[in-house]
């Protein structure tokens, strides 16, 4: 998978760094584009580098996490995030106040960034969504999912239908390279039909991209290769008619 956020670390403590940088590296698509012990060494290095977050310790002895990003505040990107990462939680009312995006406390969890790395890409995407939508005047068509705490854009054309889990109470993304991609639990029918007028709910379980049905067989949605052979895509009375109607106006 393609490295798609650029992470910069600093903390006086190299442990700290270390458990970090891993948490990073096996759950997440980063690229780590830098670490350091000394923030007064990093600023350069940091404006440099131009990461997507920046991870700093609060309380370093040379100078604080808040001096930094005060410091480089005109010098680097204004969509960064910083995340201050601390054992102490005194602190958090001045990070607020120093806009950061978030607050990490020491030791560092999978679950706690899990949470910080889900909100950081999903105010990714509505930034994303934003600027599509100022250009073009439509909704965009890109999801972002997570699958395995991993994340990566698709487009619709990649997709041949949604499919709710009921196991696992969640949607997933049926594509046309033969991954199955596990939507954010959060993600709702009506989330996804939002996407697109193309994307038209068939029954209660499946959204299907209509852009890619060849055939409507009985009361069965027959997909385009490679999902000809699909035959779980059964169209309920509830939604017939809107499917029909959707079909016939291509």
């Amino acid at each position: 998978m393609n490295k798609i956020t650029k992470v910069y670390i600093i903390d006086d403590n190299r442990e700290a760094i270390e458990v970090l940088r891993l948490l990073l590296e096996n759950h997440y698509s980063v690229d780590i584009a830098g670490t350091s012990m000394n923030p007064e060494e990093a600023v350069d290095k940091v404006i440099c580098a131009e990461p997507d977050i920046l991870f700093i310790d609060v309380e370093m002895p040379t100078m604080s996490g808040l001096e930094f990003c005060s410091m480089i505040r005109n010098e680097v990107k204004p969509e960064m995030k910083v995340v201050f990462y601390t054992a102490h939680d005194k602190y958090l009312i001045d990070a607020i106040r120093k806009q950061a995006f978030d607050f990490l406390l020491k030791p560092a969890t999978e679950q706690e960034l899990s949470k910080i790395m889900t909100r950081y890409y999903e105010n990714k995407l509505a930034s994303m969504n934003a600027v599509t939508q100022r250009h073009t005047g439509t909704l965009p068509i890109i999801l972002v999912v997570n699958a395995l705490n991993e994340h990566q854009p698709l487009t619709l054309k990649d997709i041949g239908y949604f499919r709710y889990n009921q196991d696992r109470k969640l949607w997933e993304a049926i594509c046309y390279d033969g991954q199955t991609q596990i939507l954010r639990r959060r993600t709702t029918a009506d989330i996804i039909l939002n996407y697109s007028p193309s994307l038209i709910q068939i029954h209660k379980r499946y959204i299907v991209n209509i852009e890619h049905i060849r055939m409507i067989q009985d009361s069965t949605c027959i997909l385009d290769a490679p999902l000809s052979d699909v035959n779980e895509l059964k169209i309920s009375k509830n939604y017939r008619h809107s499917l029909m109607q959707a079909f016939y106006n291509l």
